[in-house]
């Protein structure tokens, strides 16, 4: 149980965004096997413009 819900919001998106978005892998070979954090990385860097 939590104090408030505001707490057990925060705890989910903690849990989501830190446990389990940056653990899973993207079981497909188009995604090169990365976690989704790792490839949200990739496509940010892919798309900033060169200097």
């Amino acid at each position: 149980m939590w104090e408030s819900r505001e707490a057990a919001r925060a705890d989910v998106f903690r849990f989501i965004e830190v446990e389990y978005n940056r653990t899973r892998l993207r079981k497909h070979p188009e995604f090169g096997y990365l976690t989704p954090l790792e490839t949200r990385a990739r496509l940010r860097h892919d798309f900033t413009p060169a200097a």
